[in-house]
């Protein structure tokens, strides 16, 4: 009998765990879906390719910065330099043969939101040019990742 009550109680408590977790989850998304939705809270910046990596599904483009500049205006910033590169807009990238126009060193400017919702987290990115040519422009950009968020869990 004390067995079955112990038992009992982890699983209410392994289903009170589980319920949380859910919960916190299904809030950040919400807050990530609200947030990247509002244009006005896009910046752009200009910075210099300091990391480049793929996914391990090769779906994902990530970017690191460094010497990143902004429009003396402007009174956001980026805190961390981590962006990443999803969906629709990574596939337009790679048509453009991105790996080719884009290497370690190159100035690029990109446009992105500069909140970050989790330690780890990448920033995407919804606009990018390279030597003066925009490879993704900002409203197909934003529209793209709005589309991922819609269809695309959050972790």
């Amino acid at each position: 009998m004390k067995n079955r009550v112990l038992a009992l109680k982890r699983m209410i408590l392994v289903i009170t765990l589980l319920c949380t977790i859910v919960f916190f989850t299904s809030c950040t998304a919400r807050k990530m879906k609200d947030y990247y939705s509002q244009k006005d809270n896009y910046i752009t910046a200009t910075g210099t390719i300091s990391h480049i990596a793929y996914s391990d599904g090769k779906d994902i483009l990530y970017y690191g910065f460094s010497n990143v500049i902004y429009p003396s205006n402007m009174n956001y910033h980026f805190e961390y330099y981590n962006f990443k590169v999803v969906g629709e807009n990574f596939q337009i990238l790679h048509e453009q043969n991105i790996d080719e126009k884009v290497n370690m060193g190159d100035e690029v400017t990109f446009i992105a939101a500069p909140e970050y919702f989790y330690d780890g987290y990448a920033i995407p990115i919804v606009s990018i040019s390279v030597n003066g040519e925009c490879l993704l422009e900002f409203e197909e950009g934003y529209a793209n990742l709005l589309e991922w968020l819609k269809t695309t869990p959050i972790y």
